[in-house]
């Protein structure tokens, strides 16, 4: 649906224009940094007061967004969306975003007609270990794909990324028609909320209860090396006995703040150094803090879910 949205609103014939037309910025900043064509969604699909078939469903759209940060993130909601189109000679270059949120998302409209006409336009993003490059290094040469994660903007496929880590859109080659070319919605996930689904979905003492139980998980993680990113965690709590049953890690962009890391911190029996791990001590806390904590019992019995991000600076 999201895709007819487009077509209908773009539609065209070769020497004729619609209002619609006239919303797209060809974007060329940075002498070439930034080259393509873009609108914000809500501009391009009806301001906040249409009542329009088209709003409406892009309304949609963005509630279909905000539930899967709910779900997967703990983001309780995104960044108003742009909606982009790349083609022949467009491109993102490399780059990092400024603090919108702590993921980025890209939500491909592309169809696999317009995949199979252009080459190019995939996200490419840095893997991490090349932003420790000397510390890794083996001594090998590395290629484009040993140095960047590629994704290709398949049709509804959804992408979220930390967007510190360098990224950009390969440039794309073929076609001039903006109905062949790259299109995607795109922007960041926000607001970091606890989100719960269940027996306790709409109790307020579990609200106090998972405050408490954060209380005690900050305190953990001051014992341990420093980390920038996100981490999100999903609970599981037993509708019965109020306990958790499962504490597991969903997302996270952790690393060691590199002005606190200690470096060796020991060697294990046979001689070999052990090297401080601040990520995974985090999360080691977090998980033992977070498994003791104890909810309200549910009427329904049913069990309960609970999304809790946590945000490092």
């Amino acid at each position: 649906e999201a895709r007819l949205l487009f077509d209908a609103s773009n539609g065209r014939t070769d020497r004729g224009a619609s209002e619609q037309n006239f919303k797209w910025e060809y974007w060329n900043a940075g002498k070439g940094q930034y080259v393509h064509l873009r609108t914000p969604g809500l501009t391009f699909f009806g301001d906040s007061k249409s009542e329009s078939e088209q709003k409406v469903l892009f309304d949609q759209l963005c509630d279909l967004l905000c539930e899967f940060g709910q779900r997967q993130l703990g983001m309780n909601s995104i960044t108003p969306p742009w909606l982009s189109c790349y083609v022949d000679g467009m491109e993102q270059r490399i780059h990092t975003d400024s603090a919108h949120g702590p993921w980025a998302f890209v939500l491909s409209l592309t169809t696999d007609e317009a995949l199979s006409m252009l080459s190019g336009g995939e996200t490419q993003i840095m893997n991490p270990e090349m932003l420790s490059y000397w510390s890794n290094f083996d001594g090998y040469g590395k290629e484009e794909g040993d140095i960047f994660t590629i994704v290709e903007p398949r049709y509804g496929r959804i992408l979220a990324f930390d967007p510190r880590l360098p990224h950009g859109v390969r440039q794309v080659h073929g076609p001039r028609e903006m109905s062949q070319g790259r299109l995607v919605l795109h922007g960041w996930f926000s607001d970091p909320t606890p989100f719960f689904i269940g027996g306790l979905e709409n109790a307020d003492k579990a609200a106090e209860a998972l405050d408490s139980a954060i209380e005690i998980a900050i305190k953990a993680i001051e014992t341990v090396g420093r980390v920038t990113g996100c981490l999100s965690v999903r609970l599981k709590v037993s509708g019965k006995s109020g306990e958790v049953t499962d504490v597991s890690a969903l997302v996270d962009s952790l690393v060691a703040d590199p002005n606190d890391w200690q470096g060796p911190i020991g060697e294990t029996e046979n001689g070999e150094t052990i090297y401080e791990d601040a990520r995974a001590d985090v999360i080691l806390a977090l998980n033992d803090a977070l498994s003791t904590a104890v909810f309200p019992l549910t009427e329904s019995g049913d069990d309960t879910e609970i999304t809790v991000p946590f945000i490092f600076e």
